[in-house]
């Protein structure tokens, strides 16, 4: 199961890095999705330790965000 979890979050990762060079929307929007479906079928998929790792990383990029948008505006 770590196989097909990183697997698919390899192919999230990749998607999500096409969608944020491409310029046409419905192409973007397109590897978004695709983003979004593979990143949930790694989290169905993954072991717990890959879980809260997964959900770890996600809370600190947002709180990161949340410090950057409150100190520079």
């Amino acid at each position: 199961m770590l196989a097909l979890s990183l697997a698919t979050l390899l192919v999230a990762a990749i998607a999500l890095y096409i969608s944020s060079k491409l310029k046409d929307e419905v192409f973007k929007t397109a590897t978004r999705f695709t983003s979004v479906t593979f990143s949930l079928v790694t989290l169905f998929c993954a072991p717990w330790i890959l879980k809260f790792a997964l959900v770890g990383v996600s809370l600190a990029i947002a709180s990161l965000n949340s410090w950057s948008t409150e100190n520079f505006n």
